[in-house]
């Protein structure tokens, strides 16, 4: 058995701050080791986080939640680095606020919900192991 925390943050402004990218997340997992060397692993996550972002005139901002079902491989490349491949699918859900802008203020056109089931987390891990 494994607990893993991944999370992350982001900001990215360019074109003169007319387009915008910023994520945060947490997402906990559970996992549980099958075989002898425990390479390959399935698990349970849960997620969280906000998001805002901005492309031309039009932005949108808010956050989201929701969780689901891993599973993976961990392919050892010498005794202190392996590397983690990893896919969950699940549910997530955001709400979330679309603007525009208008001399430089932003102003909600809408309030909107996304409700989504499928692949909701794919990745490649670097893994260090400081102690044995």
């Amino acid at each position: 058995m494994g607990i893993l925390v991944n999370g992350s943050w982001t900001s990215w402004n360019w074109d003169d701050k007319n387009r915008r990218y910023a994520l945060w997340k947490v997402s906990p997992e559970i996992r549980y080791y099958l075989g002898g060397k425990s390479r390959s692993f399935l698990g349970a996550m849960y997620h969280t986080g906000e998001f805002h972002y901005k492309l031309g005139n039009i932005g949108c901002q808010g956050d989201y939640q929701g969780g689901g079902f891993t599973g993976g491989y961990q392919l050892g490349l010498n005794s202190n680095l392996s590397l983690d491949f990893h896919a969950g699918v699940g549910y997530t859900y955001a709400d979330y606020d679309e603007y525009t802008l208008i001399n430089k203020v932003r102003v909600r056109k809408d309030c909107k919900t996304k409700k989504y089931w499928g692949i909701n987390q794919l990745g490649i891990t670097l893994i260090w192991k400081l102690l044995k």
